[in-house]
């Protein structure tokens, strides 16, 4: 588990599909139980303080991941925490490398600035062969991206 402050109030984590444990993404309350537990080890190992409303913005990478985008919407006293999560099922992302083994494998592979992109959809889990050296891109900065990137068609 990787987090990252992003404000005051606002969190970014990402969990490693081995330390996830089995659910039911589509069940909510699944989900939401999920989540909660992340919070509170979040709570326990970092000793934040999160207390009040949050958004919980939920992006899955397949075999890869997740990403939790947890904004606080409203704070208040005491010690309760309220969530409303959004699961992000279509949302694009892509997978920013420097290196590839096999680039003819790729139907819609980008090139910028001596990187690879590749859509998260297309890669394989046995292809997670650079999970050391790759960042994940979504939302605002990929859209940036997208108007400046090449098309690598294979």
């Amino acid at each position: 588990m990787k987090l990252e402050l992003l404000d005051e109030d606002n969190y970014k984590i990402f969990i490693n599909n081995a330390y996830i444990k089995e659910f039911d993404i589509n069940n909510q309350e699944e989900l939401s139980q999920y989540i909660k537990s992340i919070i509170l080890k979040i709570r326990k190992i970092y000793a934040i303080t999160l207390e009040g409303f949050y958004e919980v913005h939920v992006y899955i990478i397949k075999y890869l991941g997740i990403i939790l985008e947890i904004k606080n919407i409203d704070s208040y006293l005491g010690k309760t925490v309220d969530l409303k999560i959004i699961v992000h099922n279509e949302e694009e992302i892509y997978l920013q490398v420097k290196n590839i083994k096999n680039v003819y494998q790729y139907k819609t592979l980008k090139y910028l600035n001596n990187y690879f992109y590749i859509n998260s959809i297309e890669v394989d889990k046995e292809d997670y062969f650079f999970t050391e050296d790759y960042k994940v891109i979504y939302g605002q900065e990929l859209k940036e991206l997208k108007s400046k990137w090449y098309h690598l068609t294979t």
